[in-house]
């Protein structure tokens, strides 16, 4: 009979143990560091952002079409901060979201419902058949951006260095490309 007693006292110890230590962890505060935007540097917001593809051609065509955006935005003598995430709906969380000016996508990032607070400039076109790549502003954070953006645009196109910056990525470009890009973008000259 003592080794029965012996037992059921050692398991009561044992519980009763076990429930302070729990009771205790709830009060205990965590020691570890915290980490936090601000301890790398500043938090710079992008103004422009852009999504990343898995397959290597478009990787060299989004390489391509950041070149023409910030060519254009140095023609206008401006530097934009370019965010290149990495995925379509980061990017175009961030757009509606307001926690960019602009997008660097395609037609079917924007909903219907959208488009009116919207301002789209198409700037590329892949081919006759693809759908083409464009800008999509914000109309009420963006229209200076946008402005700047057209503005440097049509200088580059003027200077030659549009065509330049594709044909060094591409290769000869069919004749109709300029007037087909003019085109989808009615108030250029």
């Amino acid at each position: 009979m003592k080794t029965y007693r012996n037992n059921s006292v050692w398991s009561i110890v044992a519980r009763i143990t076990a429930l302070l230590l729990i009771a205790c962890s709830f009060s205990a505060q965590a020691t570890a560091p915290r980490l936090t935007a601000k301890m790398f540097g500043d938090e710079k917001k992008a103004d422009i952002v852009a999504y990343q593809s898995v397959s290597s051609e478009t990787k060299s065509e989004s390489e391509l079409t950041q070149a023409i955006v910030t060519e254009a935005f140095n023609a206008s003598e401006k530097t934009p901060i370019i965010d290149l995430l990495p995925s379509k709906k980061l990017a175009t969380y961030a757009l509606f979201n307001h926690d960019a000016a602009a997008l660097i996508g395609s037609l079917q990032d924007l909903a219907n419902q959208d488009k009116k607070q919207y301002s789209i400039v198409t700037f590329y076109l892949k081919s006759v058949d693809d759908e083409p790549v464009v800008i999509i502003f914000n109309n009420e954070h963006a229209k200076a951006l946008r402005n700047d953006f057209v503005a440097g645009m049509q200088k580059i196109i003027k200077s030659g260095k549009y065509l330049q910056l594709i044909e060094k990525s591409r290769g000869k470009l069919p004749p109709e490309y300029l007037g087909r890009l003019k085109r989808l973008n009615p108030g250029w000259k």
